[in-house]
């Protein structure tokens, strides 16, 4: 029986909600991270000891307005005061330009959604990717505006729908649905935008819709409502079935009524996994430190966003068809979790 998942939200927890978009991929500076600092948890008692000198380390996340970004700014701020390792994280398109960077030894660690990391480590040029900790499950959203004729998914035939720009994953897995539920780019008039791109879009009529798999309630739609009212279209159980039974990184979700203000009533979905991610190069202390810093810090993290509540030892096996890194495996032993498969 498949697990259903109710997505749990906290509108003030929102981070960075006027923030830009990045495009490309740049440096980011450790910005100071909206958690309690006193509920950090100070790593004196790791039974693997971080032996390898390492100054510097970099995650490849997103643009700035996005999950992926702000999770990945708490992440380097923890390992920067934890570890002593100076972390940034890395402004990019997403997980598909984050798997490069992976594979391109640009950057150590990387957020990415699982669907992508199955396609870059089956591919033919395989990426030894390697699961540090799985973040949370990133939930389908179909938007348009409130007085649009879009009333379901067949709806977008013909329509301009924001897509998600080049080198992400929201574009990589916009591919995957688009076919699964029998139609392509050709039927409908792709735009390729940012999340801030497409709050823009809106407001100018440029687009009749956007279809975008992020934490809910996402940033740039939250602003979006603050100037127009919203409609979420559901998936019904017969579509959200063709992706739950054919695919292992996807379950079914619900968004609660509320979770926008325009939108009063529950909304049937799905999600796929997002994880940290490294190659299989990464130093096993490293990984082993990282993943303890993560994992037993979970406190300060929810404070950063309300997703951080699924970074926890229970949702290991939710991670799957990708394996853990070596070191991450010695923790998870460490504390008495037993990974699946």
């Amino acid at each position: 029986m498949k697990r259903k998942l109710s997505l749990l939200v906290a509108l003030a927890m929102i981070v960075g909600l006027l923030a830009g978009c990045g495009g490309s991929s740049s440096s980011a500076p450790t910005e100071s991270a909206s958690g309690n600092d006193a509920s950090i948890v100070p790593i004196t008692d790791s039974k693997m000891p971080l032996t390898t000198e390492m100054s510097n380390m970099s995650i490849g996340t997103a643009g700035t307005s996005g999950t992926f970004y702000i999770m990945g700014s708490a992440y380097a701020d923890l390992i920067t005061r934890n570890l002593g390792i100076n972390t940034i994280a890395e402004v990019t398109a997403g997980s598909t330009e984050n798997v490069t960077l992976l594979d391109e030894d640009k950057v150590e660690l990387g957020v990415i959604q699982l669907d992508v990391t199955l396609d870059a480590m089956e591919g033919e040029d395989g990426v030894p990717l390697r699961v540090i900790a799985p973040m949370y499950p990133n939930v389908i959203q179909l938007v348009t505006l409130a007085d649009s004729d879009i009333n379901s998914f067949s709806d977008l035939k013909g329509k301009r729908v924001s897509v998600g720009s080049p080198g992400s994953g929201v574009l990589t897995t916009n591919e995957i649905i688009l076919e699964t539920l029998g139609l392509s780019m050709d039927d409908i008039e792709p735009q390729y935008l940012s999340f801030t791109e497409t709050t823009d879009a809106f407001r100018n009529g440029a687009v009749d819709a956007v279809l975008v798999n992020t934490a809910a309630p996402a940033p740039f739609l939250v602003d979006l409502e603050t100037t127009d009212a919203i409609k979420m279209i559901p998936f019904s159980d017969e579509e959200i079935a063709m992706f739950t039974e054919k695919f292992p990184f996807y379950v079914e979700a619900t968004i609660p009524g509320g979770t926008y203000s325009s939108v009063p009533e529950d909304t049937k979905t799905f999600a796929v996994w997002i994880a940290l991610m490294s190659k299989d190069t990464l130093p096993d202390d490293v990984a082993y430190n990282v993943a303890k810093t993560l994992f037993e810090n979970g406190d300060y993290l929810k404070d950063v966003h309300v997703v951080a509540q699924y970074l926890n030892t229970d949702n290991v096996n939710e991670i799957k068809g990708v394996p853990y890194h070596p070191g991450v495996l010695q923790y998870l032993e460490d504390v008495g979790v037993t990974v699946e498969g």
